[in-house]
C-alpha cells in the first residue's frame, strides 16, 4: 500500500462490498491517486465469495476461506470503512443515506450491493426458512442446523427452493455434509430425505447437456426434483405448492429468483423492468455520470447477461479504471461482457459439471478446476503486499489510548511539576472541585489520535471514552466541549469530516443527556479528537480509586484487547469479526454499568483505558494501600487478541506500560503474551470496581441484565504484605484467558 500526503480533493464512495468493488479496493491500494479518497460503505464487513458458498455448506471450506476481509482490504487501499446499510441516494446533494447515522457525501459513487432471494410471494419464508443471503445470517443458521441434525428428533427432511445453479448446488452440498456427519455420529444417513423444488425447469440458463448431467447426479443421490410448481407457503414442518401438494420439510433452504434491493424504488435512479439499476456500457447509470452500478444489482441494457458472479468479477477492473478516469476528469470507457462463459456447477462431493456454450462434462477434474479458480480468486485479496516494512514500522504508531504517554513518564512529569500554586496532584479519573455544599463538580479531558477511519464512529467512541471518567467517579456528566484536528483537505471535505465526527459524538452525548456546548478545531497531519467533560456528583456518592477494602470482589465490565487488535488492524492482521466486536464494545456507554455498580455498593471504581487492566488496577491498589489476587482465567478478551498477543503483536504504548510489571507476581512467571494482554491500552474500555463479596453475584446478574454480557468477577482485594513488592498476584496463570464470541 502506498500513501500520499496530498490534500484530499475528491471522495469516491463504494456502496457495497461485492465482487467488483474488491477489485476497486485492491487497484487503488496498488496504485493510489494523490488527493483521491475511497470510502467503503458495507452492510457486512466480510464479503462472501458466492462461488465457494456451496463448498462451505458441503464442508470443503471453512467460513473464513470463503470470505474476503473488507477491513483488511480497505486498510491496504487506504480507504475508510463505514459499517452500515444504505437506504437512499440524494443525487442533487450527492449523498448516500445510511441507517442510524448521517448521510455520507460523494463526488463519485459506485453501487455493488448485490441481490437477495425473492421471498415476498412465499408466506412464512421469513419465519421458517433459511435464506441463502446475506451470508452473515445464513452461515450461523446453517451451522446450527448441522448441530441439530445430529440430535435425536433433529431435522431429517431437507428442502431447497430454487431450480437454478444455486439451488442445485445447495441441495447436493447439504446432502453431502449432513449424510457425512450422520454417518460419523452413528446415525443412519438414509434417515435424511432431500427435495429440490423449481418454479420452472431445472437449470434454465444451462445447456441441455449440463441439465441432463445434473438430473442424473440428483437422481443417483435420491434427491426428489419437483419442477414447474411454485412454493406458496412454508410452515414449521412442510411446504405447500401452488398445485396443492404438501411436502414434508423440517428445514427449508431458499435460493429463489433474485430481487433488487427494495430501496432502489425510492430513488430516482433508472431501473429495468425487474427493478435492477439500468446502466450504460460504461457501467454508469443512465441519468448520472457520477454514479456507477455493477454486479448483480445492475443491468447493462445494451448487453444483458444472467445474474452471475462471473460478470461482477469481470466488471471489477473496468469500473476501477473508469473511476480513475472520472477522478482525473476524463471520459469513462465502454465495457462489452463476453457472451459465452465457463460455468462450473459443484455436485456436493468433490465433483462438478463444467459447461460452456453447447459443451458440458462432469467429473472430479471439473471440481479440481473449480477449486483452483476459486482459491486463486481469493488469494488475490489475501496475499496483499506488506502494509508496514522495516523502515516504516517505527512510524506506524498506534492511535486511541495506545497513543498516550506512558505511566512512568506521566508520573515523573507530574512529580516535577509539584503541587505548588493551584495545581492539583490527585491522580483520579476526573478532577474534583469542591465549592461547598452537597454537590461536587467533576472535570475531565481526553484526546487521542484516530485509530479508526470512520469519523462518525470515532466521534461516538471518543465521546463515550471521555464520559467514562465521570461515570467511574459516580457522577453525572452535564456538558462537553470538543477538540478536533482535521487533516488537510479541500474545505468541502474538511467540513464534511468535522460534521461526521461531531455528529457521532453528539449521538453519544444525546443518549446520555449531555450537552455539546462548544469546542476548538484546527488542521493537522492526521485526524485527532477529544472532549472536555463537566459533571456533578453528590458528595456522599463520590467514588475514588482509593476506596477498595480487603475482601472486595473485583468486577470488570468489558473485555480487554483493543490496543492489540487495532495494532494488528493497522498491519492487516486482524480479522473483520474481531474488529466488529471491539467496535461494538467501545460504542457501549458505561453509564448503565456505573449505575448498576453503585446500586450494589461499589466502594471504588476506575475506567480501564491507556495503562491497561493491570496498570489501572495498580493505580487503585496503590491509592487504597492494598493488593489483589487475580484469576487470569476469569478475564475475557476480544476475539483473536490472545492469538495476536502470542504472535508478538502489541500496541506501541506497551513497553512503557510494562514498566509497572515488577508489581505483578506469578508462579511460573507470566509469558510475554499474557503480560501484553494485561497491560494492553484500552480505548473506551470497561469499568473496574470493588464490591462486597455478598454483592458480587448480584452485581453480575444486574450488569448482564443491563447489556454487559461479558462482565466478570476477576479477583479479590487482599491486604498487602509489607515485605513484598508485589501488588497483584496471578492465582491461575496457566489457565487461558477467555475470548468472547466473534459476530460472524
Amino acid at each position: 500500500m502506498q500513501s500520499s500526503s496530498a490534500p484530499i480533493t475528491t471522495d469516491i464512495v463504494l456502496l457495497g462490498g461485492g465482487h467488483a468493488h474488491v477489485f476497486v479496493l485492491k487497484s487503488f491500494g496498488m496504485n493510489p491517486i494523490p488527493g483521491v479518497r475511497l470510502t467503503l460503505i458495507a452492510k457486512e464487513l466480510a464479503a462472501p465469495y458466492s462461488g465457494m458458498l456451496p463448498g462451505f455448506v458441503a464442508g470443503h471450506y471453512t467460513l473464513d476461506e470463503c470470505q474476503i476481509d473488507l477491513i483488511r482490504l480497505a486498510r491496504f487501499a487506504g480507504a475508510r470503512v463505514i459499517h452500515g446499510a444504505a437506504f437512499g441516494i440524494d443525487r442533487k446533494e450527492k449523498r448516500v443515506s445510511i441507517q442510524g447515522r448521517p448521510s455520507v457525501r460523494y463526488d463519485f459513487l459506485s453501487i455493488d450491493v448485490g441481490i437477495t432471494p425473492l421471498t415476498s410471494e412465499i408466506a412464512g419464508a421469513v419465519e421458517h426458512a433459511i435464506v441463502v443471503k446475506p451470508v452473515s445470517d445464513f452461515a450461523p443458521k446453517w451451522q446450527t442446523l448441522e448441530a441439530k441434525a445430529l440430535t435425536k428428533g433433529g431435522p431429517r427432511h431437507i428442502v431447497a427452493i430454487g431450480g437454478g445453479a444455486a439451488g442445485v448446488e445447495l441441495i447436493l452440498a447439504a446432502r453431502h455434509r449432513l449424510r457425512g456427519l450422520a454417518q460419523a455420529a452413528g446415525i443412519a444417513p438414509d434417515a435424511f430425505s432431500f427435495t429440490l423444488i423449481a418454479g420452472g425447469l431445472l437449470l434454465p440458463s444451462h445447456n441441455a447437456r449440463a441439465r441432463a448431467l445434473a438430473r442424473k447426479v440428483l437422481a443417483e443421490a435420491s434427491v426428489e426434483i419437483i419442477e414447474n410448481d411454485l412454493v406458496t407457503r412454508i410452515s414449521e414442518s412442510a411446504v405447500t405448492l401452488a398445485g396443492g401438494r404438501t411436502v414434508a420439510a423440517d428445514t427449508v433452504l431458499v435460493s429463489t429468483k433474485a430481487a433488487a434491493p427494495a430501496w432502489f424504488a425510492k430513488t430516482d435512479l433508472p431501473r429495468d423492468s425487474e427493478g435492477f439499476l439500468a446502466v450504460r456500457p460504461t457501467l454508469q447509470v443512465l441519468n448520472d455520470d457520477h454514479i456507477f452500478a455493477v454486479g448483480d444489482c445492475a443491468t447493462v441494457l445494451e448487453h444483458p447477461r444472467p445474474k452471475s458472479g462471473v460478470f461482477a468479477v469481470r466488471q471489477g477492473p473496468n469500473v476501477a479504471a473508469n473511476l480513475r478516469r472520472c477522478a482525473d476528469r476524463e471520459p469513462a470507457h465502454s465495457f462489452v461482457p463476453q457472451k459465452h462463459f465457463l460455468t462450473l456447477l459443484s455436485l456436493g462431493g468433490k465433483r462438478a459439471v463444467a459447461s460452456r456454450g453447447p459443451f458440458a462434462a462432469e467429473g472430479a477434474w471439473a471440481w479440481s478446476w473449480k477449486d483452483k479458480i476459486d482459491r486463486a480468486f481469493m488469494q488475490k485479496f489475501e496475499m496483499l503486499p506488506a502494509m508496514a516494512d522495516s523502515e516504516s514500522e517505527n512510524a506506524m504508531r498506534c492511535g486511541g489510548c495506545a497513543a498516550k504517554v506512558g505511566p512512568e513518564t506521566l508520573a515523573r512529569a507530574l512529580d516535577r511539576l509539584g503541587a505548588g500554586g493551584r495545581t492539583q496532584q490527585a491522580r483520579e479519573d476526573a478532577a474534583v472541585i469542591d465549592d461547598g455544599g452537597d454537590t461536587l463538580r467533576l472535570e475531565t479531558v481526553d484526546f487521542f489520535r484516530a485509530f479508526w477511519p470512520d469519523p462518525y464512529v470515532l466521534g461516538e467512541i471518543a465521546a463515550n471514552h471521555a464520559l467514562s471518567d465521570i461515570y467511574a467517579m459516580g457522577g453525572s456528566p452535564k456538558t462537553a466541549q470538543a477538540i478536533a484536528v482535521l487533516p488537510h483537505a479541500h474545505p468541502k471535505i474538511v467540513e464534511e469530516d468535522l460534521f461526521q465526527l461531531l455528529a457521532g459524538a453528539r449521538a453519544a452525548f444525546d443518549r446520555e443527556g449531555v450537552d455539546l456546548i462548544g469546542g476548538h478545531s484546527s488542521e493537522g497531519a492526521e485526524l485527532s479528537v477529544g472532549f472536555a467533560v463537566s459533571g456533578l456528583v453528590a458528595r456522599e456518592k463520590l467514588m475514588r480509586k482509593g476506596g477498595l477494602k480487603p475482601g472486595n470482589k473485583l468486577i470488570l465490565t468489558k473485555p480487554i484487547g483493543t490496543g492489540i487488535l487495532f495494532a494488528a488492524e493497522m498491519r492487516g492482521q486482524a480479522k473483520a469479526g474481531a474488529i466488529e466486536a471491539a467496535l461494538a464494545g467501545m460504542r457501549q456507554s458505561n453509564r448503565a454499568a456505573a449505575e448498576c455498580l453503585a446500586r450494589h455498593g461499589a466502594t471504588a471504581a476506575t475506567d480501564v483505558t491507556g495503562f491497561g487492566l493491570a496498570g489501572h488496577l495498580l493505580d487503585m491498589l496503590g491509592a487504597s494501600g492494598l493488593a489483589a489476587d487475580i484469576d487470569l482465567s476469569a478475564i475475557k478478551s476480544y476475539p483473536q487478541t490472545t492469538a495476536l498477543a502470542n504472535g508478538g503483536v502489541a500496541s506501541t504504548l506497551l513497553p512503557e506500560n510494562l514498566s509497572l510489571a515488577g508489581q505483578l507476581i506469578s508462579e511460573p512467571p507470566l509469558s510475554d503474551a499474557l503480560l501484553a494482554l494485561l497491560f494492553d491500552p484500552q480505548t473506551s474500555g470497561g469499568l473496574l470496581a470493588g464490591v462486597a463479596p455478598d454483592q458480587a453475584q448480584l452485581s453480575l446478574d444486574d450488569l448482564k441484565g443491563c447489556g454487559f454480557m461479558d462482565a466478570a468477577v476477576i479477583g479479590e482485594v487482599v491486604p498487602i504484605r509489607e515485605e513484598s513488592r508485589w501488588r497483584i498476584r496471578l492465582t491461575e496463570p496457566l489457565q487461558k484467558m477467555k475470548s468472547i464470541a466473534c459476530p460472524f
